[in-house]
């Protein structure tokens, strides 16, 4: 069968004229075999389908359709680590980890996996992004890693820099995806690369347009077992009642980012149903640190104080998400703080600490997405009252996308998420809030030095004991003494869908329409 291929540049210059990418002319994407077409529409168009490039919300959706990792978490036992392109592996020492890969994979490309593949893959020229600028996203948990030692075309030693009690679970996580080193070298550059990358997962991109949709087709060859879907379009529907009319219209089978509210309008028509619950993420404000406004610690406590959380999740959420005792979730296990106190309530100490700061009144900037997350803006008008109460003089502009946002100076608030790609606060917290983190390296408006060699510390301890002291320190110093951001609560993520869909939503942002996904019991 005929490869149907484009580039990213010819994509995004199809004028707006030829509509939709039309699904059914895609070769690999008609009914077939008793298979359905899935059909999935959601709020954002991912920046690029590169594992390493981006951990947007809208990356991470069409990501795991695509590729693989060595190991990777099972949603339906509590994330333990299953074998996926490495069939077993055992720990050499605290800092070597031997992996056994899987014989008779082949890329979507057809080329064979072997652990070329993986050194190239988790090696500087594809690790560390363009350039090797070391700006990639992969570098907030797999900058651990010194080298891959390939032992044969089917064993690879994994070396890091230090005790790492943590390799494992970082083999499982986000930028730690394999890609084929044939398919990269051909592509030439990382432009023509991310057009069209190769994985080995169960589904192959086939097309994407700017702003208008993903299109993949099933990989049928897929190590895993045949898709259980013939293909999927990822469709770009940002405003939610227009998801909403697409799914009681029959023309989508799944809606991403539906809100409580909502639900009602799903739960009557009887084909429908809504799915999905709290996963691990932590919905939060960024604060700019390096804003003459908020170097005074007070003030930024103050807008966390101020925030009454239980009214907040009970108006906006019904009830259905949590919120955590600091920026860490209970999965963590014995990496998790499970006495650090509670998010408080306290606007009597938020006005105090608001006068002891010496604020003046100047309006805070809030810059504001519209509804990227489910009920933000409803949300920001809520906290806008809640601070007005305590003294502070918050104040929204909106903007188009983050861009717009993370523009230099930002000197303002803004909203984010963070998901535990593996369950440890080096999976969350230290990936935003890190060195090479979002806030740190990538937006540039948070530094403390007392974080920064705490976190370094943590990552060459191995005893949970010791662990759990280092983490507690660092939660008190990005609670109280140096809050780089406010905490909202754990994210919810619910979807509208068909009830003759079979699948069933994971535990993360991720979305997984193979074979391994719940739906199909696989073991």
């Amino acid at each position: 069968m005929a490869e149907f291929s484009m580039t990213r540049r010819q994509v995004v210059a199809g004028g707006a004229a030829s509509g939709l990418l039309a699904a059914s002319s895609v070769p690999g994407l008609a009914q077939s075999e008793g298979r359905r077409r899935l059909t999935v529409a959601m709020s954002g168009f991912p920046p690029a389908v590169e594992p390493v490039l981006f951990n947007h919300t809208a990356t991470r959706r069409v990501v795991p359709q695509m590729f693989d990792t060595l190991i990777a978490f099972d949603h339906a036992k509590d994330m333990a680590l299953r074998p996926a392109l490495a069939e077993r592996w055992e720990r050499i020492d605290s800092r070597a980890l031997r992996l056994h890969l899987r014989n008779g994979v082949r890329f979507h490309d057809g080329s064979p996996f072997t652990a070329e593949d993986v050194a190239f893959s988790l090696g500087p020229d594809h690790l560390f992004g363009p350039g090797k600028s070391g700006r990639s996203i992969a570098m907030q948990t797999l900058d651990t890693i010194e080298r891959v030692e390939v032992i044969d075309p089917r064993t690879v030693v994994l070396h890091a820099k230090g005790n790492d009690a943590l390799l494992e679970q970082r083999l499982a996580a986000w930028g730690a995806e394999i890609v084929g080193k044939r398919a990269f070298e051909t592509a030439g550059s990382w432009e023509k690369w991310t057009a069209a990358p190769v994985g080995t997962g169960p589904y192959r991109i086939v097309g994407q347009k700017l702003d208008v949709n993903v299109v993949l087709a099933a990989h049928d060859g897929y190590w895993g077992g045949k898709p259980p879907f013939s293909g999927i379009e990822y469709r770009i529907i940002p405003e939610l009642a227009s998801r909403m009319n697409a799914l009681l219209a029959g023309e989508v089978d799944i809606i991403t980012d539906v809100p409580p509210d909502q639900f009602p309008d799903i739960a009557r028509h009887t084909d429908l149903e809504v799915s999905g619950g709290a996963v691990q993420n932590i919905r939060f404000l960024c604060i700019d640190q390096t804003a003459p406004i908020f170097r005074d610690p007070r003030l930024r406590r103050a807008l966390s104080l101020a925030i009454d959380r239980k009214l907040f999740v009970e108006a906006l959420w019904d009830n259905r998400v949590p919120v955590p005792n600091g920026f860490q979730m209970p999965s963590f296990g014995d990496g998790y703080v499970a006495d650090f106190p509670a998010l408080a309530y306290d606007p009597e100490l938020a006005r105090q600490l608001v006068r002891e700061s010496g604020y003046d009144g100047e309006p805070i900037t809030y810059r504001l997405l519209s509804n990227y997350y489910t009920n933000q803006v409803a949300g920001a008008q809520t906290m806008i009252e809640m601070w007005r109460s305590v003294g502070l003089n918050v104040e929204i502009e909106m903007m188009e996308n983050f861009a717009q946002i993370q523009r230099k100076p930002v000197h303002a608030i803004y909203d984010s998420s963070s998901t535990a790609i593996f369950p440890d606060y080096l999976g969350q917290a230290w990936r935003e809030f890190g060195p090479n983190g979002t806030l740190p390296k990538q937006v540039g408006i948070w530094q403390n030095e007392e974080h920064f060699a705490l976190g370094a510390k943590l990552r060459d301890t191995v005893d949970p004991g010791e662990r759990r002291k280092l983490i507690r320190r660092m939660l008190e110093i990005i609670h109280n003494d140096d809050p780089p951001c406010v905490i909202l609560h754990v994210s919810g993520q619910f979807y509208g869908k068909r009830k003759n869909v079979p699948w069933i939503p994971g535990q993360t942002l991720d979305l997984d329409f193979g074979p391994f996904n719940r739906a199909f019991s696989r073991t």
